[in-house]
């Protein structure tokens, strides 16, 4: 895993954002923090190392996942528990690769089966939706394709070796889902956050960041 971080000395407030797969942290610069608020995004997720004991220098932490990234939070902070101000899932579950409760398996292993330009494309098109944000998008230079496939395949075999019985972080706070979701279906979301925490639809695609200015605009709903 790797981990983006923008600090300043002092701050004592931090916002955690782990992404997606196969997502460049450039997708997300124009969201903007508080000034007395550090930024940490993860990303890329070929290992599962994080370093849970530097997030003891915050006295006040808010996590937001997003997609793949609700799973690797899960995973990560049931091993190590940590108290998070706000806990937010966004168009995700901690069961990914799910028939009711994620995506669908099929579906899932027919992208990790076509990681090529093609099929990232019409992947970022699912995930998209619209075409003017599919374009702002795509300018954004893509990772390479050895590594998102690589990426990929890790978090399938580790998702299918994850037990029934392994802890899992359960200290969500609110679940944002898009009415207009193609990657995870929105219906499947619905079913794994009912009774769980507070959920809210927005009307927007797989990828909703355009709809916000501020990290802190997701906590506002």
């Amino acid at each position: 895993m790797l981990l983006h971080k923008q600090t300043k000395t002092g701050n004592s407030k931090l916002l955690l954002f782990f992404s997606g797969w196969a997502v460049s942290p450039e997708v997300f610069r124009h969201l903007k923090t508080e000034p007395d608020t550090d930024l940490w995004i993860c990303q890329d997720y070929r290992g599962m190392e994080f370093e849970v004991e530097a997030l003891s220098d915050y006295r006040e932490i808010r996590l937001v996942a997003w997609s793949l990234g609700v799973w690797v939070a899960s995973v990560v902070f049931g091993e190590n528990p940590v108290s998070f101000t706000e806990a937010i899932a966004v168009n995700g579950t901690p069961c990914p690769v799910d028939d009711r409760w994620g995506i669908p398996e099929a579906i899932f292993r027919g992208t990790l089966d076509n990681i090529t330009e093609e099929g990232i494309h019409r992947f970022n098109r699912r995930m998209c939706g619209k075409r003017d944000l599919l374009q702002a998008y795509e300018q954004i230079s893509p990772r390479p394709l050895a590594d998102i496939r690589e990426e990929l395949e890790y978090l399938y075999t580790e998702i299918k070796r994850t037990s029934p019985a392994s802890p899992l972080f359960n200290g969500w706070t609110q679940a944002l889902i898009s009415s207009g979701d193609r990657i995870f279906p929105t219906e499947n979301l619905h079913a794994f956050w009912q009774g769980r925490c507070p959920v809210i639809e927005i009307e927007a695609p797989h990828y909703p960041f355009y709809l916000w200015k501020q990290w802190n605009d997701l906590w506002k709903q």
